[in-house]
């Protein structure tokens, strides 16, 4: 030891010196220290005794050929290897080998440095890598679930096989009862509690304390703790996590303080995301039997519809014919012709009220399809199917937007039929896009509908002129409802008014969003 360096026992690490024949000639005093190996003891031995490969693999051949010809080289070499403690323990080792000459002899230095902490942390990082992983598979999985106890048992398994905890459960809330209904738990689980009990304000639980609070609870140990449910429980530990509204998961351990940090966040990372499936599965199902019962009255006021339109149709086809009949005659007479024509008007606003019945009946049907139409073009057709006599249409701007060109083309023959019904014959319509080109309009040079009326005049029924159905601008608002459109009214500068769709998926829309 004498003839090298006193800085030898300075260095943080055990270092041992090595001949070419494999004898430690020196150590210094941190070997004692690490190893349990003072200096003196290992003075003399061969190094094959103190470090070794365990499986014999390139590690130690490495070792052995820098033993047996340490020439100077660029750089020093890094092997992971094993110790022999002076207890008989083995524990891994990187070593940093780097030769050198003393007094014409080769010798090999080598630094021992225990890398316990460095390869757990990695292996933890390994596995945490690896569940996190494993957890963004299970989401994937459990998103292409809509079934909730098939979401609980899902969720419990992997709790399970890629979390590790064998004794786990699951319970859901039972609105109806007050109580969290045990659902789906392990194997293990069922072995070790057997009957898994409802939870509820009336006794005291941890389970039910922390899904009435909403905020997870470890306990690390249960024995400790007053408020559990079962005071013989074989559980130690217990985590519950709170499903929101929906339940709770439990998992257990029969030692105490047996969840880490890391355990827990993954625990509690896993708890969200089967909450949010929970919260996804009780949407759709909301939205099935939403869309179910909006079916159903579809089906019942187009059923309605068609029976008042078929018993009123007959007596009008009827009282047409014998009106008819009644004309001739009082034509050749010369007499009763105002009488006769307050009859022809109402025959007239019966089967007016009967084709928009129809009409109102039928618009809530979904759109299957939407198209690129051109604004112009629509209001243009629209235009020509309507009795307007001498009324004017402009259009003030086109463009282009995403719509069902039938429906669109209704919606329009109605505003024009209801401009010329309100207006009179000389009425001037125009139509164009919205400053924003988000959406569209059309005006009139009307009198306008008076402010506190702007709501109700969409509602079926209602109507300003005393001779309208009140179905017009009821079958507006749905055409625009289909759509997912909002339909305004708005006073024009002249007093007309000015009926604004906004929420539109229009082209200059899409192009100022890119």
């Amino acid at each position: 030891m004498n003839r090298f360096p006193e800085a030898f026992d300075g260095l943080p690490d055990p270092v041992v010196i090595v001949d070419t024949d494999g004898t430690i000639q020196a150590a210094n005093n941190q070997t004692e220290t690490a190893l349990g190996h003072s200096p003196d003891e290992l003075e003399g031995t061969a190094i094959e005794d103190l470090l070794f490969d365990p499986d014999d693999g390139t590690a130690g051949k490495t070792l052995n050929r820098y033993v047996t010809d340490p020439e100077p080289r660029s750089m020093s070499a890094s092997l992971d290897l094993c110790a022999r403690r002076a207890d008989g323990t083995v524990i891994p080792v990187t070593l940093s080998l780097g030769p050198f000459e003393r007094d014409d002899r080769s010798f090999l230095v080598i630094t021992i440095v225990d890398d316990r902490a460095e390869k757990a942390e990695r292996a933890a990082l390994h596995r945490r890598t690896e569940t996190l992983e494993a957890l963004h598979t299970a989401t994937q999985n459990l998103l292409k679930t809509t079934d909730r106890e098939v979401a609980a048992e899902a969720a419990i398994t992997y709790v399970e096989d890629t979390l590790g905890h064998s004794i786990a459960g699951l319970w859901l809330y039972d609105e109806s009862r007050d109580a969290l209904e045990p659902i789906v738990w392990t194997d293990s689980a069922d072995e070790l509690i057997g009957d898994h009990p409802t939870f509820d304000a009336d006794e005291r639980s941890i389970t039910w304390e922390a899904f009435a609070s909403g905020d997870p609870r470890y306990v690390p140990d249960t024995h400790a703790e007053p408020d559990r449910y079962n005071l013989s429980s074989p559980i130690r530990s217990e985590l519950v996590l709170p499903l929101g509204r929906y339940g709770v998961i439990n998992i257990g351990a029969t030692e105490a303080d047996a969840f880490d940090e890391s355990a827990l966040a993954v625990a509690r990372l896993w708890a969200a995301t089967v909450t949010m499936v929970f919260v996804r599965i009780e949407r759709e199902r909301q939205l099935r039997e939403h869309e179910a019962e909006v079916a159903r009255e579809r089906d019942r006021l187009e059923e309605f519809a068609s029976l008042v339109s078929h018993d009123l149709r007959n007596p009008l086809n009827v009282a047409r014919g014998n009106l008819a009949l009644i004309t001739d005659r009082l034509e050749t007479e010369g007499s009763g012709q105002s009488e006769l024509d307050a009859v022809v008007r109402s025959l007239d606003r019966m089967e007016s009220l009967v084709e928009d019945m129809l009409t109102l009946a039928r618009q809530g049907a979904a759109i299957d399809e939407l198209e690129w139409v051109s604004i112009e073009s629509v209001a243009e057709e629209a235009w020509s199917g309507v009795d307007t006599a001498d009324a004017e249409l402009a259009i003030e701007s086109d463009g282009r937007l995403r719509a069902d060109r039938s429906r669109l083309r209704q919606a329009l023959e109605n505003l024009f039929a209801n401009a010329v019904e309100h207006v009179g014959e000389s009425v001037h319509v125009t139509v164009g896009q919205l400053d924003d080109g988000r959406g569209f309009y059309v005006a009139d040079n009307g009198p306008g509908i008076p402010e506190d009326r702007h709501d109700e005049v969409f509602e079926a029924g209602v109507s300003t002129d005393p001779e309208g159905t009140g179905f017009g601008l009821k079958i507006v608002d749905e055409v625009a409802q289909a759509h997912g459109w909002t339909v305004s009214i708005f006073a024009t500068e002249g007093g007309g008014t000015r009926f604004e769709f906004s929420e539109v998926d229009t082209a200059d829309g899409v192009a100022a969003e890119q």
